[in-house]
């Protein structure tokens, strides 16, 4: 028809030729061909990733996070107690110790993790003579007392035969010098040598000798002897690494005390 516009065209949209008349079919949203221009790309730093979804670790670290700062400050600290805890638990810091002390019989094999002991008897002289020399020299007041035992290194270090020995109920005790007091100076029966400390996997007899007061113990009396229970620690200590340890327990034995001969 001449001179009216032809309801086919529809603007300049796809072959429209006349000004654009917005209710066009392609001008309708959802309309199936629809040449609506797609929105701009979000323009994004050259090289740059987009984010990556978060992994377990990265969502539990989150969520411990979250859940550390919402605790109250008394929560925190038993929180960091049940934690410390568990870490010296790891070092043996849990394990059981009996507090109740033992006994033993003279001639009767003690074993306390690091050497098996056998006391047999102890006597007091009032000087130390041993392969036709004085060893310690008779002091007046004083009397050494001397325990024999036999002893087994079934550890796999060596160890000090001496410090394995004290005497609890007596006083004033010294070593046979007088130079360390409580503890006492071992020596090789057969010999009389110094035995300082007995190698992994021997077996020695061997005479435990402390100073002591003269009146401290007589001859018919029995003497307690105190010898502790030994742990080996094996990590944890910075300073002197592994080694054998006393622990809080322990064994008592009462030995009978012979006079000189």
């Amino acid at each position: 028809m001449d001179g009216e516009p032809d309801p086919t065209l529809s603007g300049p949209g796809p072959g429209g030729e006349t000004p654009d008349d917005p209710n066009a079919v392609w001008r309708r949203p959802g309309a199936e061909g629809s040449f609506a221009p797609a929105a701009p790309a979000t323009p994004t730093a050259e090289g740059q990733q987009p984010p990556a979804s978060q992994g377990v670790v990265g969502r539990l670290t989150t969520w411990v996070r979250s859940w550390w700062h919402d605790l109250e400050f008394v929560q925190m600290w038993h929180v960091v107690a049940v934690a410390a805890i568990l870490a010296t638990a790891g070092f043996g810091g849990l394990d059981t110790v009996d507090k109740t002390p033992k006994t033993f019989d003279v001639g009767q094999p003690f074993d306390n993790n690091q050497f098996v002991i056998v006391v047999k008897k102890a006597r007091v002289v009032p000087e130390v003579v041993g392969d036709g020399r004085v060893l310690a020299k008779a002091k007046p007041g004083r009397v050494y007392l001397g325990v024999i035992a036999e002893v087994t290194n079934k550890g796999s270090m060596p160890g000090s035969v001496s410090a394995m020995f004290s005497l609890p109920e007596v006083p004033d005790v010294w070593d046979p010098e007088m130079m360390s007091k409580g503890k006492p100076t071992s020596f090789r029966l057969h010999d009389q040598t110094p035995l300082y400390v007995l190698q992994p996997g021997l077996t020695e007899d061997a005479v435990v000798i402390w100073n002591i007061p003269a009146t401290a113990v007589k001859p018919g009396a029995n003497v307690e002897v105190k010898v502790p229970f030994r742990k080996y620690a094996a990590a944890g200590y910075v300073i002197y690494g592994a080694s054998w340890r006393d622990t809080d327990d322990y064994a008592t034995v009462l030995v009978p005390v012979e006079a000189p001969q």
